[in-house]
């Protein structure tokens, strides 16, 4: 019963408030409860959370309403390719995405579409000569010029690249595939694979993947921090809040 009047009062209080704190919802209870101790107020979020009423968006800050996540769409050969690396190397750990996923963000430029598959840097040279028998527009790490000249050109192409440690990953219809937030790290990160998204394009991708879904910007900045491009993506984020105060 308690937590079904704080449901009602939070519904009013944070109306139309894109996100608020912990701290803020210290002050929510406050106000009825004036003695009440910061480690009620956080059971109560965790359970406000853990029942859908709010979604944490980052360390510490909330918004009111379920989460969304990103789930991409999976390819038929997608699928496949996952399925036989898993049988022929069982205990690697590997993502695989189609940049077909990505088309929902793009207003005005057209995707190319490729294969991606990241896997342990270890075990590059194996999983790409395992796919290059059966797929010969297969590339392992691609240089720019390669892109341009094979992949974009090619059919079905197939590339392989080093999955970076501690990666944000997911699993989808028993695939693993990357989280929004590895997605949006790595068009900054990997410039060679995505040198033809750039500048403003690149900021329209980013506010429509974070209007459209939950992106939690903890794990988004922790991800960068490992590629090297923490102070970029925080300069991203700036932007897109600056656009829309």
């Amino acid at each position: 019963m308690r937590l079904k009047k704080d449901k009602d009062r939070l519904s009013q209080y944070f109306e139309g408030r894109e996100s608020f704190t912990t701290n803020d919802m210290y002050g929510f209870f406050s106000q009825t409860q004036p003695d009440i101790k910061k480690a009620t107020v956080n059971w109560r979020v965790y359970e406000l959370v853990r029942q859908g009423f709010l979604k944490r968006i980052g360390r510490g800050m909330y918004a009111l309403g379920q989460g969304n996540c990103f789930l991409p769409l999976l390819t038929k050969k997608q699928k496949n390719i996952f399925s036989r690396i898993k049988k022929q190397f069982p205990l690697i750990t590997f993502c695989c995405w189609h940049t077909s996923a990505l088309k929902e963000f793009f207003q005005h430029f057209a995707v190319y579409d490729f294969l991606l598959i990241e896997t342990e840097r270890e075990t590059i040279d194996a999983v790409f000569h395992f796919i290059k028998e059966t797929n010969k527009n297969t590339f392992k790490e691609p240089s720019r010029d390669m892109m341009e000249t094979f992949v974009f050109d090619g059919k079905d192409a197939v590339i392989v690249k080093s999955l970076i440690s501690e990666a944000p990953l997911q699993d989808v219809d028993a695939v693993t595939v990357p989280t929004i937030e590895k997605i949006l790290v790595d068009l900054v990160a990997d410039s060679e694979t995505f040198f033809f998204l750039q500048g403003h394009e690149m900021l329209n991708v980013f506010e429509s993947a974070m209007g459209k879904y939950t992106v939690n910007t903890d794990r988004l900045l922790r991800y960068a921090k490992r590629r090297n491009k923490k102070e970029e993506l925080q300069k991203i984020l700036m932007q897109i809040s600056g656009k829309n105060k």
